[in-house]
């Protein structure tokens, strides 16, 4: 008998771009490169991201590279 017992799934977040993937709770400084859905992002100013702060959705932080 087989089975997943015992698996752990996680998520990433999404990345498939050049540079890291974007992720949550990660401070970012000024030029920091990360991708996000496959698209890449350089960071405008330094903050620590948080949910719903995605580069798309935060454009006075990210400018789609």
């Amino acid at each position: 008998m087989s089975g997943a017992c015992g698996t752990t799934t996680t998520t990433e977040p999404p990345g498939g771009g050049t540079y890291p993937a974007w992720a949550s709770g990660t401070a970012y400084a000024v030029g920091s490169r990360v991708s996000y859905v496959g698209l890449d992002y350089q960071c405008l100013q330094a903050h620590t991201s948080i949910a719903g702060g995605e580069p798309p959705n935060a454009a006075s932080l990210w400018e789609r590279r």
